[in-house]
């Protein structure tokens, strides 16, 4: 049985979905590659969508990058810059970037150029969502004999925010304006 090979229009219709992709939100390769290939998962009636497979994805996404619209470098830069001075730490921004498919070395080269720049993270979003929380956690825990345990709760919700414990005395040392020890 003889294979039918897809046509340009066929290239055409899977070059313009990706660029529709692109048109709204940035994506790595491995993602939009994700994205396309399952439109025949979960269309496998339609005709158009039949060619959607990852070797004839992947070869438009080559041709997109040959021209700059699939960059994983300039699109991990992007999220991390987007992210870098929100209310996370850098251990959940990895992650975040990880969820998007971006490799691990992209992720790894547009970090160490980061730290190597001197720059450091901007810490007043979660400062200022830290004090918030000391706020309702003193409501929740009003007995002077509770302080502890307020700092605790405070020192896990950094913690789960991505931060490592010198940022953490940081920015709880900030947020309850103590001085730093």
């Amino acid at each position: 049985m003889h294979m039918q090979q897809p046509s340009q229009e066929d290239y055409q219709h899977i070059k313009e979905k990706i660029v529709d992709y692109l048109s709204r939100q940035g994506f790595s390769e491995k993602k939009l590659l994700q994205k396309v290939t399952d439109l025949k998962k979960h269309y496998p009636q339609t005709e158009r969508y039949r060619f959607y497979t990852p070797v004839h994805v992947q070869k438009v996404l080559d041709e997109l990058k040959g021209l700059g619209l699939v960059d994983d470098y300039a699109f991990a830069q992007s999220i991390f810059r987007q992210l870098k001075d929100r209310k996370d730490g850098l251990y959940r921004i990895k992650e975040k970037m990880r969820r998007r498919l971006i490799p691990q070395s992209v992720i790894d080269t547009v970090l160490k150029e980061w730290k190597q720049s001197g720059q450091g993270q901007d810490y007043t979003a979660i400062i200022r969502e830290t004090k918030r929380k000391y706020e309702r956690l003193k409501e929740r825990f009003p007995a002077p004999n509770q302080h502890y345990e307020i700092k605790q709760k405070l020192y896990m919700f950094l913690g789960q925010k991505g931060y490592v414990a010198d940022e953490i005395k940081t920015i709880i040392g900030q947020a309850l304006n103590e001085p730093p020890k």
